[in-house]
């Protein structure tokens, strides 16, 4: 299962958590085992019709995973969940690569690796097993995260019109 966020009324720096940018998607796990790739909405519905050209991207990876992140698709340079919702309803591969909504895969955590499971690892040494498993070419983006300053990263997320920070 893939970890939740925590919800916090006040914003905070603490050296023992780590912030990421919180995007308008949908999340997404995504299950490869040899050539063969399965992506899963967090209530494990299967969602490969929609998002074909994800399933190609992870199939052409090396090794064996599960991954966990976000699918997404932008507004200019902010993530648009109603965008994104164009892909909601296709039930057709070939329709979900015709559309105008382009979409990208950011990856913020690593279930297993290779046979391995990863949970028992910090969330940080993960992300560094995540950042060095794959190579990261469009549409599979590495999710970056901060170790320190949330507050200051929360700041930038406002002025950004971002969606906010996990």
């Amino acid at each position: 299962s893939p970890m939740l966020a925590t919800l916090t009324d006040e914003p905070f720096s603490d050296p023992g958590w780590i912030y990421e940018r919180k995007l308008d998607g949908v999340r997404l796990l995504a299950f490869k085992d040899g050539s063969e790739v399965q992506l899963y909405s967090r209530n494990r519905k299967d969602q490969n019709v929609r998002y074909p050209e994800l399933v190609e991207a992870l199939a052409a990876r090396d090794g064996s995973f599960v991954l966990d992140g976000e699918v997404v698709a932008f507004e200019e340079d902010v993530t648009s969940f109603s965008k994104l919702q164009a892909r909601s309803q296709i039930q057709d591969p070939e329709e979900a690569r015709a559309s105008d909504v382009k979409v990208y895969y950011y990856v913020f955590d690593i279930l297993h690796l290779d046979g391995y499971d990863t949970t028992g690892l910090a969330l940080r040494h993960r992300k560094s097993v995540l950042r060095d498993a794959l190579d990261y070419e469009d549409p599979v983006r590495f999710t970056p995260h901060r170790n320190e300053e949330g507050e200051a990263f929360l700041e930038e997320a406002c002025r950004k019109g971002w969606e906010g920070l996990i």
